[in-house]
């Protein structure tokens, strides 16, 4: 038997990461690294916000060298179908960049569209595993302007189906950005309740990450940096919003992403996303609410992991890790419990129905339909 404290692992992170105040404007120089002036970049960008803070025409004059199409038609949790749509239009303009700057939505879509505007058939087809991909896509940045999806470092797109209620993930080593650029200032302007429940996402996913069966020392490494961060700035960032906090997280979720693009989160996601499709929760809300949960049932099976982890909390022990989970997000007016995210004890057997249970499988310690559904309840 292979001893725990000798492990064996592959690492693989192919995205670079320019990071810094100010840094998005770079972008110029990040695509001509990439491709030479006068070819089409494909910029997808929200609806609005850009626009309304007046950074969108800046970033078409600095990339007035080349032939930009704007696409905005992007809602949140992009389905197959508008991936579909926005694959069309940027093989319409034959492409040679795809750069998305946005939340977490903007990010999954444009990645999904790098990598099939060079494949042939639908987004279905390829997240159903009915196709696989095969070649690289079109060279993609990304830009957050949210601190949890860490989608500007993961090879991979979330999509959602909310007519049939199905969740799909389309991704593998493929679909790895190019560049990151991890602009602070673009956080800056994050409603309180936006920089609460992303902020949340990256936090799970990072506890996720550190206690899957999947997890390696630098992905450990990574985590606990990204805990210590979350835990000391997460409640600063919602509700003072200031630079030095906003830019902790903008860092701490990027650090997120890389390491679980080795050790990916797993039973808090594999709950949230029938939360989110079920009951229209929103993702980052809807993975920290049974964090708590998870986190005792796994702590017995990771002792030996467990002393470092409460330092990078600033706790003696498992009640008071939890207890400040959850004194975090009550004070970044997250719900702790599924009452107050208005579901009562009948639909317990459709979450745990519709719960991914190939993600549970990554905990340290096995866990049934009973076991789950016990869990759940402890949260009424």
């Amino acid at each position: 038997m292979q001893d725990q404290f000798v492990p064996s692992f592959v690492w693989r992170h192919p995205t670079r990461v320019r990071f810094g105040v100010g840094s998005l404007k770079t972008l110029t120089s990040e695509v001509a690294a990439i491709v030479p002036d006068g070819t089409r970049v494909f910029l997808v960008v929200g609806r609005q916000s850009l626009r309304a803070r007046g950074i969108l025409q800046p970033i078409l004059d600095s990339l007035r060298d080349y032939k930009v199409t704007v696409y905005d038609r992007v809602a949140p949790f992009p389905s197959p179908q508008a991936v579909d749509d926005a694959t069309a239009e940027c093989r319409s303009i034959e492409a040679d960049i795809v750069v998305a700057i946005g939340g977490g939505s903007v990010m999954d879509l444009a990645k999904a569209v790098a990598i099939l505007a060079v494949h042939e058939g639908s987004a279905l087809a390829f997240a159903q595993g009915e196709i696989a991909l095969v070649r690289k896509g079109l060279p993609f940045i990304a830009a957050p302007t949210t601190s949890g999806s860490s989608s500007e470092v993961t090879s991979g797109s979330a999509l959602w189906d909310m007519d049939a209620k199905k969740h799909y993930g389309l991704g593998g080593p493929l679909m790895f950005p190019d560049t990151a650029i991890v602009d602070p200032e673009l956080m800056m302007s994050m409603p309180s309740s936006l920089a609460a429940i992303t902020g949340m996402d990256a936090f799970t996913s990072a506890f996720e990450s550190y206690w899957s069966i999947r997890s390696q020392p630098i992905s450990d490494a990574l985590n606990l940096d990204v805990i210590r961060n979350f835990t000391a700035n997460l409640e600063r960032s919602t509700i003072q919003g200031d630079l030095e906090s906003r830019a902790a997280c903008a860092i701490a979720s990027t650090m997120s992403g890389i390491a679980y693009s080795q050790s990916p989160p797993n039973a808090c996601h594999a709950v949230g996303g029938p939360l989110t499709l079920f009951w229209d929760v929103q993702h980052g809300q809807a993975v920290g609410v049974t964090l708590c949960g998870f986190l005792e049932r796994a702590a017995p099976a990771i002792r030996h992991k467990l002393p470092p982890l409460w330092e990078a909390m600033g706790v003696e022990d498992l009640t008071g890790a939890t207890e400040l989970i959850t004194r975090i997000m009550r004070r970044c007016g997250l719900e702790t419990t599924l009452t107050g995210l208005g579901l009562n004890e009948s639909d317990l057997d459709t979450l745990v129905d519709e719960t991914r249970w190939e993600r549970v499988g990554s905990l340290p310690v096995s866990m049934g339909r009973d076991e789950l559904r016990v869990m759940l309840a402890e949260l009424f």
